[in-house]
């Protein structure tokens, strides 16, 4: 009998938001390894959710992932150009060049934060629940989110005590890995899913 935290080989449905939120998660955590987290926090949400892979095809997930990551790379980027386009055409508000942009990233902080409370909360009530559907997910998600907020307040007090050293900017970067990687489990799961079940359909 399998237990709850086993997995079956091939993909068990299809990506679901939880993954996307775990993908852009567990990229956050990562952004100090640079490019890497645009491919570690898909990886992880992918075989943490269970989406497990043989041999055979293993080469189809990372083609799969690396269309995702471009999608991501190329739906971030258009956000961020309209972005500063509509920058330049609203111009300075309340007299700063930056309210536009605290604003926005204000808004974007917030709605990564709804969705990292809300995979905590569902961890929680798993680890608290009899009968427990994912472990191993709940332990990563509660362990990421710790190392989060570790970063975070760090990144915070440096900042603080040494606005010179910019590296708040790191805050920045960790929220467009993980909207990146949220796009990148979308479409690449989506894309891996459908051509996996194409295959067991025509027998190849």
């Amino acid at each position: 009998m399998r237990s709850s935290d086993e997995a079956p080989a091939g993909p068990t449905g299809p990506t679901t938001p939880a993954m996307a939120g775990d993908a852009a998660l567990f990229a956050a955590i990562t952004i100090l390894t640079g490019p890497l987290s645009l491919i570690i926090g898909p990886a992880a949400s992918w075989l943490l959710h269970g989406r497990r892979v043989s041999r055979a095809t293993a080469i189809r997930l990372a083609i799969s992932l690396a269309v995702g990551i471009v999608a991501g790379l190329a739906v971030v980027g258009g956000f961020l150009a309209a972005f500063a386009t509509l920058g330049v055409a609203i111009g300075p508000i309340g007299g700063s060049e930056f309210t536009f942009a605290i604003t926005l990233l204000s808004v974007v902080g917030a709605l990564f934060t709804a969705g990292l409370v809300a995979l905590v909360v569902d961890a929680i009530r798993d680890l608290a629940s009899t009968r427990r559907r994912h472990v191993r997910l709940d332990v990563a998600r509660l362990v990421a989110t710790a190392v989060l907020v570790m970063e975070g307040t760090a990144i915070t007090v440096i900042q603080t005590r040494n606005p010179a050293t910019e590296i708040g900017d790191a805050g920045v970067f960790a929220l467009a890995a993980g909207a990146v990687s949220a796009v990148a489990i979308w479409v690449g799961g989506r894309m891996f899913v459908r051509w996996a079940r194409t295959d067991d359909t025509t027998g190849s």
